[in-house]
């Protein structure tokens, strides 16, 4: 630690504790209840030595969704190569449910952030529309191509599982597993 009391760690390290400590302040008040100098004390750190790793506020938003998005892919595909069928694309997909139920807050920060960037005027609007045609795109290729309609597989299936985690953030008692293996039999067998 420094005569002031903050500890010195590498960038790297530094910039992912401020992603995990913003990630849980905008779950908790979303991007417009948390100010620059929250995200800053949260980490015991200055609003200055913030903008050093970040240019903005902004930047941290855009930084928290992009880390969320990295963390998912490496858990749910790693090195795989795309699912040749129905069976590997389930398999996958149920990791990524499994994911989600074990981190409540990064759900509740994703459902949160989406709703809010509906506004055009949002920081995060155009992330969302890329990451919406990305999520799709992705779909289709890693783990859709079997299907006979890869482009509307992955539109449903981004339409129920949005759908589902805002009903399970509303109302815990909803077996979120339960209701994706029986949407997943239906959905995998009519591949």
């Amino acid at each position: 630690m420094t005569a002031s009391g903050r500890r010195r760690l590498p960038p790297a390290e530094r910039r992912e504790e401020i992603l995990a400590a913003a990630t849980e302040l905008i779950a908790v008040s979303g991007f417009n209840g948390v100010s620059l100098g929250a995200f800053a004390a949260a980490c015991g750190m200055t609003k200055a030595g913030l903008l050093h790793h970040f240019p903005s506020k902004e930047h941290v938003l855009v930084g928290v969704l992009e880390r969320r998005d990295e963390l998912d892919i490496a858990a749910v595909m790693g090195d795989a190569d795309p699912a040749p069928d129905a069976a590997t694309a389930r398999a996958a997909l149920t990791r990524l449910v499994r994911r989600n139920l074990g981190q409540e807050s990064v759900v509740k920060l994703y459902t949160v952030l989406s709703a809010e960037a509906l506004d055009p005027a949002h920081p995060a609007h155009d992330y969302f529309r890329r990451r919406l045609r990305t999520s799709r795109d992705r779909l289709e290729r890693e783990m859709f191509a079997w299907h006979p309609w890869p482009g509307g597989a992955a539109v449903e299936l981004l339409a129920f599982l949005d759908g589902l985690q805002l009903n399970w953030l509303r109302d815990p008692e909803i077996d979120f597993l339960a209701q994706w293996e029986a949407f997943a039999d239906r959905f995998f067998a009519e591949g």
